[in-house]
This record gives structure tokens, sequence and C-alpha cells, in this order.
């Protein structure tokens, strides 16, 4: 076992077993036999436990932004650690949309589940039709959840190019729910599952966004808006996120050079 992961097993692997006999297997079961901000916090203590055993060192702007109203969180996706930071470090109750190849892992899939995840089939149009409807129906009845989306549709797998682009489609739960947008910038959670231990620490940079309220987009399309959100979140990660992560990693790594990104 690579020694990045086998320090996390020792810090969080006890943890995350006593939980699955615990609370995870019930939550998955029985979600609706138990609060949803109890099943949260319970997520977001093994979360936090976890990102210490992978040495994360988050680094988080603006959460005081999120407001106290239910809210559709969108940030650009990196790394499959990305829900992961945001529930770490967000208090307010929250969920996300999930591949469908996570359903059936048994510790993922079980977490995902009792913050009711969903799982989504990126091949299954219909599907991803029914479960955006899903996520309408949430914004706009269950005020205590609110949805990460990740409107990429899937990971940029090249750290050197800020974000992919946005489908509008997946503002379209929020627009109709009309619940205030939260952009989300982040960087850095490529390198937490690296199974090569290449570092001390990993900083991961998370950067809330103004809100963007149904007041600021009544008169939009949702090519506009993503289009919109699209480009404060590059902005956010071009001028700002990759500067400090440059010179926080330049501290951690001597050899470390900003066009060599691992």
């Amino acid at each position: 076992m690579p020694l990045h992961y086998g320090k996390a097993v020792c810090v969080a692997g006890g943890a995350i077993i006593w939980d699955y006999f615990a609370w995870m297997r019930k939550y998955a079961k029985h979600p609706e036999k138990y609060p949803f901000s109890e099943r949260y916090k319970k997520v977001q203590k093994l979360l936090q436990r976890l990102s210490r055993g992978f040495n994360v060192d988050f680094h988080v702007e603006g959460l005081e932004k999120l407001p106290e109203e239910t809210c559709c969180i969108v940030s650009n996706h990196l790394s499959a650690y990305d829900p992961v930071s945001l529930i770490a470090v967000m208090d307010k109750p929250c969920t996300f949309v999930a591949k469908k190849e996570l359903l059936n892992k048994p510790f993922a899939g079980k977490i995902i589940k009792g913050i009711d995840g969903e799982f989504i089939d990126r091949d299954d149009l219909k599907q991803s039709l029914r479960l955006m409807m899903k996520v309408e129906d949430d914004l706009k009845n269950h005020k205590e959840k609110n949805w990460i989306i990740y409107p990429e549709g899937t990971r940029n797998r090249d750290p050197m190019k800020n974000v992919k682009e946005f489908h509008h489609g997946t503002f379209r739960p929020a627009v109709k729910a009309n619940v205030p947008i939260i952009p989300v910038a982040t960087y850095g959670t490529f390198r937490v599952l690296k199974r090569k231990p290449a570092y001390k620490k990993y900083p991961v940079w998370i950067k809330f966004l103004d809100p963007i309220y149904p007041e600021d987009y009544k008169d939009m399309k949702t090519p506009e808006i993503a289009k919109m959100v699209e480009e404060r979140i590059e902005q956010a990660i071009s001028f700002d996120l990759r500067k400090k992560d440059h010179v926080e990693m330049a501290k951690i790594d001597k050899k470390y050079r900003f066009n060599k990104i691992i």
C-alpha cells in the first residue's frame, strides 16, 4: 500500500470501520428516519478526519458569503476529492450528485446515500433529466438541504487548464427553484489522491465567491448564467488561487515548478 494511503488508513481507518457499523448502513438504508443535519454532521466529521489522514491543508475564503436560505453551490471539478473537501469545510448541510459507479462502493456509496446524494448515469439522458428534476424539487421543498453541482459534468484532468465548459442544463434546477447560486473556485485537490506521497502536506484552496441571487439572473437564460459562473470561477483560479498555490508549494518543495504540476 502506498505510504500516502497508509497514513490515511492509520488516521481514519478505524473511524471508517466503526462508523460503517454505527451509522453508515442505517443512514443509507433508512435516511428518512434521521434528521438531515444529524446525518450531515456525522459525514462531515468523518471526512474531516480523512482529510487529516491525507495531510490536506485547507485554505478557505468567503464562507461568510453563504446565505442562510437554501442555495445551489456550483464549483469546478478537478478530483474525486472535491465534494469531500467542500463537505469537510462547510457547516451548511448539503449533498451532491455522484457518478453511478460509486453506488456499490462499500463505504463511499453508503456515505453518499446517507446524505441523500444522487447517482447519475451520464450515458442515460432520461435518467439525468429525472435526476435534475429531483434536485429542483429538493431545492424547492427541503429547506435544510443544499446541493453541490459540478457543471463540467466530469473531472478536468488537466490542472493547468482552470475549467472545462460548464453545461448550462445543470443550472436549471437552481433557476426553476428560484434559489441563490454560489460559485466556488477550488484548486489543489488533484494532488490529494495521488498514490505516491510527494509532499508532507497538500494545500487545497477553496474560495466562495459572491452569491448570484434570483433577482440577479431573472432576465438571463441558463447558457448565459453558466458562462457567467464559469468566467467568475476561472478568474478566481487564474488571478488568485493558482498564485497563492505556487507560493505555498514553493515552500513545501524547493524543486516545485509552476509549469510542472503533480
